[in-house]
């Protein structure tokens, strides 16, 4: 399920959009779960409190703050996600380069350029790895695509989270709790009682070790040999 925000402070829009977004999911067979949001500062704090969206569709223009600037706070949380802005001029498009946006959509918006824009920015997402996983931080709730997530590891009272981009995420989650989490994808497993490791980010097995971007992992002698049998049959079944 692809979770989808929708940011304007014209509420006929708003349910024109989610319209167009319904008639997009029936016809592409992707399934869409929309939000919507008449006000920038809800939907800023509906992200710290339940993390972020897949799919932004930000109205560039509303009083007090701007698309563009909602746009900016999205990016700076560092989460995966594609942004599309709805505007009345093509002067924003330049703009929308400057966060990395899919694309932007002229009002009043047709069907066939929302499903060419949509479609277009569901491909840079990349996913249907699985959930995301929702993981608290310092500054609030993040949301992880497994896909993203190459290992974690537990030190002390605090879990660390390496992500495929290089940053990591510090959380105070627990690690059965993580392992929880992520049963739904078989890429993860937990060949020791430190660490979940992403196998698709496993570039081979030495001398007891795993071999993680660089790093040697070890791996438990009690748990070895059902590891290395599950490793095997993960990458002859990919």
């Amino acid at each position: 399920m692809i979770r989808v925000a929708v940011l304007d402070d014209d509420r006929e829009q708003l349910a024109y959009i989610v319209g167009l977004l319904g008639e997009f999911s029936s016809s592409s067979a992707v399934p869409l779960e929309a939000q919507t949001f008449d006000d920038p500062f809800e939907l800023l704090d509906c992200l710290e409190r339940k993390g972020g969206f897949d799919l932004y569709l930000l109205d560039v223009l509303m009083p007090v703050i701007s698309g563009m600037e909602v746009a900016e706070r999205i990016r700076a949380r560092g989460e995966r996600c594609e942004i599309i802005f709805l505007t009345m001029s093509r002067e924003y498009g330049v703009e929308a380069f400057g966060v990395n946006a899919a694309g932007y959509l002229l009002k009043p918006v047709s069907a066939a350029e929302f499903e060419n824009v949509a479609t277009r920015a569901i491909a840079r997402l990349g996913r249907y790895d699985g959930p995301p996983v929702l993981v608290k931080t310092g500054g609030g709730l993040r949301r992880l695509l497994p896909s993203e997530i190459v290992l974690i590891e537990s030190f002390n009272h605090h879990r660390e989270i390496a992500l495929s981009d290089g940053q990591k995420i510090v959380t105070p989650e627990t690690l059965s709790s993580l392992r929880e989490a992520l049963k739904g994808s078989p890429a993860f497993y937990s060949p020791h009682r430190a660490y979940i490791v992403n196998l698709d980010y496993v570039s081979g097995i030495q001398d007891g070790n795993i071999l993680v971007r660089g790093m040697a992992l070890p791996v438990a002698k009690q748990c070895y040999r059902k590891f290395r049998q599950y490793y095997l049959d993960y990458c002859f079944k990919k």
